[in-house]
């Protein structure tokens, strides 16, 4: 048996060290801010909704956590409506626990813009509680003894190019309605499988892509709902988007994700509302 320890979570190269939030705990709890940078907007020039919902999942995770302690938790439902997001300055995200169950916990984020005080939205993101923790888990800087502020960010950490080329992300030239994933070390979680926060992103880009296909014009997602069924750990995970309905302005989209590594196997699915950029 090796006697070499695990390395910590996030590693230094990975999604949350560029995406570089920060938290600062306290006495009223906890509280994440992320700087809005270019790489990270959508067409219409306003944060995309699924690194909205990647920094939802980071802070209400890392909340559960310590509610659950010595257990563990995974995400098992992530919803999110917006209104307007900032595309600069920085967005605020504060959690606060609705309900602790035996096997269930639920929590609320409210999202804000710090620099004009505006309310941005609202998250509701419910988690499983597991029976125990591995290894790479118990290490986890914050989760027994969180510091007073957590900076995740190194000193590579920054995007050199947008969001979707960091990670990889591929569109199908064939299909609007289609885009694919790899699973790797950048975007996976203690679990070894992809962060739910970079499955929102998935399903955001999926939803995003085909409705402008849609529209002929750039779209922007105004709420989504995720449901996650199984940890994606093999991939590459492929992102299946289609239309269920119309409202006046917009679509309502489905998504659904599965890995092609494991005889497509269903993961996730998700309802998102879209509307043309412009409206």
């Amino acid at each position: 048996m090796s006697d070499q320890k695990p390395q910590s979570y996030p590693p230094d190269v990975h999604i949350v060290r560029d995406l570089a939030p920060s938290i600062e705990r306290g006495p009223e709890g906890s509280v994440l801010q992320l700087s809005i940078v270019p790489e990270i907007l959508d067409q219409g020039g306003r944060l995309r909704v699924g690194v909205a919902a990647a920094v939802v999942d980071i802070i209400a995770g890392e909340t559960a956590i310590r509610e659950v302690l010595p257990e563990w938790i995974a995400t098992s439902n992530l919803s999110l409506q917006v209104g307007e997001l900032p595309g600069n300055g920085t967005l605020r995200t504060r959690p606060r626990v609705l309900r602790r169950g035996r096997t269930t916990l639920v929590m609320e984020v409210d999202l804000d813009h710090v620099e004009s005080g505006a309310e941005c939205g609202l998250a509701t993101i419910g988690f499983s509680i597991l029976p125990s923790r591995n290894d790479l888990q118990a290490r986890v800087h914050w989760a027994e003894n969180p510091e007073p502020r957590s900076d995740f960010a190194n000193e590579t950490s920054g995007f050199e190019k947008g969001l979707f080329d960091t990670l990889g992300l591929e569109f199908d030239s064939s299909d609007p309605g289609i885009a694919r994933l790899a699973v790797g070390p950048y975007v996976i979680n203690t679990l070894g499988a992809m962060q739910g926060g970079v499955v929102a992103i998935l399903v955001d880009a999926a939803a995003d892509h085909f409705a402008a296909s849609v529209f002929e014009q750039s779209a922007r997602v105004r709420s989504l709902e995720i449901h996650y069924l199984k940890l994606a750990r093999v991939g590459p995970v492929r992102a299946e988007a289609r239309s269920i309905g119309r409202t006046g302005s917009g679509l309502l989209i489905r998504v659904s994700l599965r890995d092609e590594g494991r005889d497509d196997v269903l993961l996730t699915v998700a309802t998102l509302l879209v509307d043309r950029a412009g409206d």
